[in-house]
């Protein structure tokens, strides 16, 4: 009799164990099947990042696992959300990242996210046929924080010239330096897209981009990378695989968009850039102007480029020191 309640007692263990780890397989399962919360940054409308919701929510491409928040930012606040956590990826510059990390950050690029877009774009009048017919001339900036300033002083300088000794400049967002423009306020405006392509729609001349002048200058056959997606590496670090198929997600719809820019046509992605109906000639220009400036690789070439750029920052001041971590990462099947 002791053995065989000693076997029933064996038995008995031996099943609730069992239940045991059925149960706890289950909620390893039901876990990995929840979905990984992860924030995007939500780009404001009427710049050209303000498409990515909307072609990331369509089955262009596999976001599967992902709980996705799209979170709003506004200027100067982005990185003080991406090292909170309240971000998890928001859009960079190579000299901004490098500014960040010489400042204790630990935010490096991870996939591409725009071309150099700016352009010195006068009136249809003004006699000014190039950037140094501007001298002393007023023009409306972006912020002077931003990765397109500061390529654009940069590209200055390579010509002799010191965009904020040599010109009256006024620092101001998007939308506020172009206001500044279609008043007159101003003699010429530092535009980026979709503004630039509103306003050469409507007959103001592009005399320079700050593309062409930097290629030119320093013989560079790739095009100026502007802006990439950007995370904290620690971030990336423990969770490459999410931080993976979010650059493979972004590189593919530049590539969709590279190959098919008609895409842009559509009222909700022009409406995203703030173009509105009636704006026939702008909506037009549109997927020719921004397929020029959308980025398909993230490669070596890339990388070169942004080597370059911190080469030049420094000589010419926009830079204070070289940082010491790398400002990119290349993730599997990111390329």
């Amino acid at each position: 009799m002791p053995r065989v309640g000693l076997r029933r007692r064996t038995l008995l263990t031996a099943g609730f164990a069992t239940f045991g780890l059925a149960a706890l397989s289950g909620r390893a399962r039901a876990e990995a099947a929840k979905p990984f919360p992860i924030n995007l940054m939500a780009p404001n409308k009427g710049s050209t990042s303000a498409i990515y919701p909307a072609l990331m929510a369509s089955d262009l491409v596999d976001l599967s696992g992902l709980d996705i928040s799209w979170v709003g930012t506004a200027p100067g606040q982005m990185q003080v959300q991406l090292l909170s956590g309240a971000l998890n990826v928001g859009g960079y510059g190579a000299l901004g990242v490098a500014e960040a990390q010489l400042k204790g950050a630990d935010v490096t690029l991870f996939a591409p996210l725009s071309l150099n877009h700016g352009s010195f774009i006068v009136p249809a009048g003004s006699p000014a046929r190039k950037l140094e017919d501007l001298k002393g001339k007023r023009i409306a900036t972006v912020p002077v924080n931003t990765d397109t300033f500061r390529q654009a002083e940069v590209a200055a300088a390579l010509y002799g010239l010191n965009l904020r000794k040599d010109f009256q400049v006024s620092h101001s967002p998007g939308l506020a330096s172009l206001a500044l423009f279609e008043r007159g306020d101003v003699d010429a405006i530092l535009a980026i897209e979709p503004n630039s392509t509103r306003l050469i729609a409507r007959g103001a001349r592009e005399i320079a981009r700050v593309e062409d002048l930097w290629n030119a200058a320093t013989g560079n056959k790739e095009p100026l990378f502007l802006v990439g997606w950007a995370a904290r590496r620690s971030w990336i670090d423990a969770n490459p695989e999410v931080a993976a198929k979010v650059a493979k997600a972004y590189l593919h719809i530049n590539r969709v968009l590279r190959k098919d820019p008609s895409i842009l046509k559509r009222p909700e992605l022009y409406t995203a850039l703030g173009l509105r109906e009636e704006e026939t000639d702008a909506i037009a220009l549109l997927p020719e102007r921004i397929a020029r400036v959308t980025p398909v690789e993230w490669n070596q070439a890339v990388f070169d480029n942004i080597g370059q750029q911190i080469d030049l920052a420094l000589k010419y001041g926009t830079l204070d020191s070289r940082p010491t971590q790398p400002l990119y990462t290349v993730l599997p099947g990111v390329s």
